[in-house]
């Protein structure tokens, strides 16, 4: 039987990218892909509780991280131990090094050891009696049995059983705890049965009824004889079925095929009080259950304690099996991805979820996920990691409408099991959609400082004021005494933005006020040129960090002041634009302040092939 699932929620549509990324690699030709729906047989999924599992394991599995892990440690390691050096300063940095690098790959490897311990003592000793030897490692000599350690740990922690048990338990800790609780093989009491137990909990809980459902309808549609059920209910595997399911086998056993009943009547007994209404897909011929937190976590509540959060208090909203297995694939369809936070002078590093909902279609929306994670994988770190996707959308998609950019939905999501759930939510409003479409490949597109303008889409994408990290880049231009023009075009970039925001549309007009902020930064770079010349640029850093500090308060009059004092050094007038634009009230005093700093911190006559500059004209 043939079933289709559509584009829905955000949610929903992250486990359908799940479904997908599962199915296509190992399954790909039992998918069809429409445009806003896919559709496959639901036989094609009687392996999947195995796909599920592996797909899963190739993500998190132990050996080959620790053999990453170790690989690394290794070369590090080498290299210290082959430094040769009469600079005693320089041994006892490499020692200093080396005993740095042994505690961080002993404590890797602990750490394995006293899981391994609970489960496999004779491996647990395996490994202790290598990891005993790493600390006699002191010199060059020694390169090769540290080699052989590392490959003896390697080999133990490659044994199926071992690697198995460890990774599976790895990932149902992260499962848990951000995404289900403790449902099926997920729950604690189920971590001593072996992995294929743990695969045939998760077919019984997740699959099977999704099968017998669809053997049902089949039956419906005549497509298998009263014989063929009553040869099916004989022959049913207890320990892969679901209690309710066997019930209703039971029943149609019982109280229809026993006494004789009509196959009609059986029919009617499956259609009237078997099936139900899926209120997330609207199926009529499912079979539901209620939903709950183990459906899936964030977006949970606790139904007896928040009744009004359902309509007319009715606490039960009926979710058929598909959808429940769809929202199990939400983790295979979300991106982790690493943000860094500062808490008293102290950083950390936390994971978020996060999901890029672009519901243009279903080719769109896992294309750019896939993109979304490609790209978060290779940098970790970045400050924005949708910034990059925007711009490569923005950048490959050239015939984008605004209406799709404006379609981007961005999902974050920070939860723990027992203890919190937040999601942010955030989308591209309509002038950021117009500002990517028609003006950000004359401003944004060309900062080349990847770290700034992805900190600037960042911004931009949550509608916040970028203003701020502009004057904190200006300062930095100053500190590493660098070129200027990149933060020029950010307060290009804002000034674009601020004027759609405003209504203005007009790109002429636009144009006109951009030549304005061009003559400023001239202004700019004329004033350094010349101070340089007169050997009085020393002087230049105070007076932009006081700038500096009078756009960040809005302090006019002063600003003005300090311009007029930098002219009069010179012997110069004060340009007339410079006047008119400070009476003007199409622009924003932070606009006019950041567009002439960004010219005073920037040389005339700087590298144009440095990253951070571009000719003005360009």
């Amino acid at each position: 039987m043939k079933t289709k699932l559509e584009l829905n929620d955000w949610f929903y549509n992250a486990g359908l990218i799940g479904f997908l990324r599962i199915m296509e690699k190992y399954q790909k030709d039992a998918i069809v892909i429409q445009d806003n729906y896919i559709e496959f047989d639901i036989n094609s999924l009687k392996e999947f509780h195995q796909y599920y599992f592996q797909y899963l394991f190739e993500i998190y599995d132990i050996a080959k991280t620790m053999e990453k892990r170790m690989d690394e440690s290794f070369n590090r390691m080498k290299q210290y131990l082959e430094i040769q050096s009469e600079d005693k300063k320089e041994l006892n940095e490499a020692k200093e090094r080396l005993k740095k690098e042994k505690k961080y790959i002993k404590d890797s490897i602990k750490k394995q050891m006293d899981k391994i311990k609970k489960f496999d003592q004779k491996t647990e000793n395996e490994i202790a009696e290598e990891y005993n030897k790493i600390d006699a490692i002191k010199e060059k000599e020694q390169i090769e049995e540290l080699e052989s350690i590392f490959n003896k740990i390697e080999q133990c922690l490659y044994k199926d059983h071992i690697n198995k048990k460890l990774t599976t338990n790895l990932f149902k800790s992260i499962l848990s705890n951000k995404y289900f609780g403790q449902p099926s093989f997920l729950n604690v009491v189920k971590n001593s049965a072996s992995y294929e137990e743990q695969v045939n909990l998760m077919y019984r809980d997740y699959i099977s009824n999704i099968i017998e459902t669809g053997y049902l309808k089949d039956f419906i549609d005549d497509k298998y004889t009263l014989e063929n059920l009553k040869e099916h209910i004989e022959n049913l595997n207890q320990e892969l079925i679901t209690k309710e399911m066997l019930k209703i086998y039971t029943d149609i056993k019982k109280k229809y095929i026993e006494k004789g009943k009509q196959i009609n009547e059986i029919k009617e007994y499956i259609e009237k009080d078997v099936f139900k209404i899926c209120y997330l897909c609207a199926d009529e011929h499912c079979i539901t259950s209620n939903y709950s937190e183990s459906n899936f976590l964030p977006i949970a509540v606790s139904s007896d304690n928040m009744k009004n959060f359902f309509w007319n208090q009715k606490i039960n909203y009926q979710i058929c099996d598909m959808c429940k297995l769809i929202m199990f694939c939400i983790p295979m369809g979300l991106t982790t991805i690493t943000k860094i936070t500062r808490d008293n002078q102290k950083y950390e590093e936390k994971d978020i979820l996060s999901f890029v909902n672009y519901d243009t279609s279903i080719e769109n929306l896992l294309k750019t996920n896939n993109n979304f994670a490609s790209k978060s994988k290779r940098d970790r770190y970045m400050d924005s990691p949708y910034a990059d996707l925007l711009i490569d959308i923005v950048e490959q998609e050239k015939d984008i409408s605004k209406w799709q950019l404006e379609n981007i939905f961005v999902v974050e999501i920070d939860a723990e099991y027992l203890a919190y759930s937040r999601i942010e939510y955030f989308r591209i409003t309509r002038p950021v959609a117009i500002f990517f479409k028609e003006y950000a490949d004359k401003s944004l597109m060309k900062i080349k400082d990847y770290r700034f303008k992805t900190q600037m889409v960042d911004k931009i994408m949550k509608n916040k004021d970028t203003k701020y990290i502009i004057n904190d880049k200006i300062r930095d231009v100053i500190k590493n005494k660098y070129g200027g023009y990149e933060t020029f075009l950010a307060s290009k970039t804002r000034m674009e933005i601020k004027s759609i925001q405003k209504g203005e549309r007009n790109m002429s007009e636009i144009e006109k006020k951009n030549k304005k902020l061009i003559a400023l930064y001239s202004i700019g770079t004329e004033i350094h040129e010349e101070l340089k010349k007169k050997g009085t640029e020393n002087k230049l850093d105070g007076y932009v960090y006081k700038m500096l500090n009078c756009v960040k308060t809005g302090n006019k009059k002063e600003f003005m002041d300090n311009v007029i004092r930098l002219h009069m050094a010179l012997g110069k007038d004060v340009s007339p634009i410079f006047l008119d634009v400070m009476k003007e009230e199409q622009f924003d005093f932070a606009t006019i302040g950041h567009s002439f700093l960004s010219g005073l911190a920037s040389n005339k006559f700087e590298n144009k092939t440095t990253n951070t500059n571009e000719s003005i004209d360009e």
